[in-house]
């Protein structure tokens, strides 16, 4: 097997040599800054560590050294994306693992692990999307390292057998929206200007939650006396989006007199995406929407796309600002909002042959009590 590129190495507990501030000590800081931390498990307690580290422990030196070079090529740019690859990765691991295989390295799973996995999946019931998405992180993976020179390297998913389909069109399993009253309730909900901060700053700018959470105190600027934070978007694309006032006013508050540092902050800590996670399930439940369901940020971002719709936004700009790279993504939006107003149309039109059957019983029951 020939090197498949010229990344160093690095192994959990251990650092690169150092010659002063050698060229490989810089790009492993930067990989690891980039990869972030990730806390293991959902208690506020459980600890946080970073990525690359948990990397380099759970793969194999010329694995580990392989999916450096995958998360850095130019089609993974954006922070996020890199983010979600590697925790890609971490999840095909520990299915390694319950394989007896450890650790974790490119080739050790066969056409029949995957199908097995597949099936399993389905009995869990797990979405297709996921299922989907999981898939083409490991296939990916090996056909960069096929391409980098990995010699013998055989890619184990098969598209035709392992792929499940993704119905577009398909709403049963679309986020929930919050209509405006709702959003509304939500806000109203909110016992502190950072909570406040959390619901607009999601909503307004439609924004994903990852990108808040890793905006630092440089991506706040001022341009025409107004505050715009450049955010870095899927994709690795910067956008300075403007604020709205209230947005704004809520920002400072939580800013202070601070000029450095992560933008957003509670109680002096930098916030994550379970923080924010928990901040909106508490914060839905008191509002009293979406029975049965966790408010997530996904909600309150596609709930920002459907309104946008609703006052007739070109599909265009609405693309533009959701940063939709395939406009099929957002004509998703358009498709599931006109299919459910057009379903209740067709279902009020339909019940109009019926008025007031309902009503021989409820005057009934009225009577007797």
């Amino acid at each position: 097997m020939e090197s498949t590129q010229h990344l160093p190495a690095v192994r959990a507990g251990t650092e690169v040599a150092r010659r002063g501030r050698s060229l490989d000590e810089e790009i492993v800081d930067h990989l690891r800054e980039q990869l972030g931390v990730v806390r293991l498990g959902y208690r506020p307690t459980d600890p946080k560590v970073h990525r690359l580290d948990l990397l380099a422990e759970l793969c194999d030196r010329p694995t580990f050294q392989a999916v450096m070079t995958w998360l850095s090529s130019g089609k993974r740019e954006a922070r996020t994306t890199r983010r979600a690859y590697a925790d890609d990765v971490r999840f095909w691991a520990a299915y390694a693992a319950r394989l007896g295989i450890e650790p974790f390295q490119l080739g050790c799973f066969s056409y029949e692990d995957i199908t097995s996995w597949k099936l399993l999946m389905e009995a869990q019931e797990a979405k297709s999307r996921s299922v989907a998405r999981r898939l083409s992180a490991l296939s990916s993976l090996h056909e960069h390292a096929k391409r980098r020179g990995w010699e013998g390297l055989r890619n184990p998913i098969d598209t035709e057998d392992h792929r499940p389909r993704i119905d577009r069109h398909d709403s049963s399993s679309a986020t929930p929206i919050l209509e405006e009253s709702e959003l509304q309730a939500v806000a109203a909900a909110a016992e502190t200007p950072f909570e406040a901060l959390i619901v607009l700053l999601l909503y307004t700018l439609a924004g994903r939650v990852s990108e808040m959470c890793a905006a630092t105190m440089d991506k706040r600027i001022v341009k025409g006396g107004r505050i715009h934070l450049d955010l870095n978007r899927k994709g690795g694309k910067d956008r300075a989006l403007p604020l709205s006032p209230t947005v704004s006013d809520l920002l400072e508050m939580n800013i202070g007199d601070r000029t450095t540092g992560p933008l957003l902050l509670l109680d002096g800590e930098p916030i994550d995406r379970f923080l924010v996670d928990r901040i909106l399930t508490r914060l839905g439940k008191k509002a009293g929407v979406l029975p049965g369901r966790d408010l997530t940020p996904h909600v309150m971002r596609a709930s920002r796309i459907t309104h946008m719709i609703d006052t007739g936004e070109k599909l265009a700009e609405i693309q533009a600002f959701a940063d939709h790279a395939d406009p099929s993504t957002t004509i998703g939006y358009f498709t599931r909002r006109n299919a459910s107003q057009r379903n209740s149309r067709l279902v009020d039109q339909a019940d109009a042959l019926f008025v007031n059957v309902a009503d021989r019983w409820t005057q009934a029951s009225q009577t007797r009590s």
